[in-house]
């Protein structure tokens, strides 16, 4: 088996729905510029949980989140380790990550590299959408020296949220602009994530401390 079929393998083995491959080069940080090679790991929630939050978060899909998340570590460790393994230098970025000097900014972006790899788009609810699961996804990404397929720009997927605007309207912070999003990305652009996060806390602080929301995510015609 080669190294990019046994690091998808690990993937599948721990229930991951899909795995992508990127170049990324041009997005990475300070201390990360050797790594120029991404991996994308995605796990999709059940429809059942994204159907039941069009009102607002549930104690089961918190759960969810959090488990889902841990999982993607997890993951995402085992396929550091056989790349270190192997001689090659690696590091994964946690499915859920800010910085300590900015809470609503991450290292870097999973959705960046999901997209490169050709996967999805994001969509003017500031998510990642994927072709197959739409937005009910999480994600995690391992950085690597490792040479690994680079999908052409051609294969990008086009952000194919037209003119709907029913994340727009129905989120209750009003943290949605409902504009596509444009290159480079960035999350401002698209949403204002200090307003999201005030609503979570104030409103469904009895959900995971008022961690979690996904209203966004249970309107959007992909989900269904």
């Amino acid at each position: 088996m080669d190294k990019l079929s046994a690091l998808k393998q690990i993937a599948m083995d721990n229930g991951c729905a899909f795995f992508g491959t990127s170049c990324v080069a041009e997005n990475l940080p300070e201390g990360f510029l050797h790594l120029p090679y991404a991996i994308t790991l995605g796990m999709r929630y059940p429809k059942t949980i994204i159907d039941g939050i069009k009102d607002g978060p549930t104690c089961h899909y918190y759960h969810h989140y959090r488990t889902i998340n841990a999982n993607l570590d997890r993951t995402a460790i085992q396929i550091e380790s056989r790349l270190l393994a192997w001689g090659h230098e690696a590091v994964y970025v946690p499915a859920s990550q800010s910085l300590p000097t900015n809470p609503f900014a991450a290292l870097f972006s999973h959705k960046i590299a999901a997209v490169k790899a050709g996967l999805g788009f994001i969509g003017k609810n500031n998510l990642f959408i994927h072709t197959e699961f739409g937005p009910g996804v999480r994600l995690s990404t391992i950085l690597t020296d490792l040479e690994l397929p680079a999908p052409p720009e051609s294969a990008m997927i086009p952000n194919a949220c037209a003119d709907c605007h029913l994340c727009y309207k129905a989120c209750p912070a009003g943290a949605i602009h409902g504009m596509v999003p444009k290159a480079p990305y960035r999350v401002g652009d698209v949403m204002n994530a200090e307003k999201c996060s005030y609503l979570m806390k104030n409103k469904f602080g009895m959900i995971g401390r008022g961690s979690v929301c996904g209203i966004c995510i249970a309107v959007c015609p992909f989900a269904r």
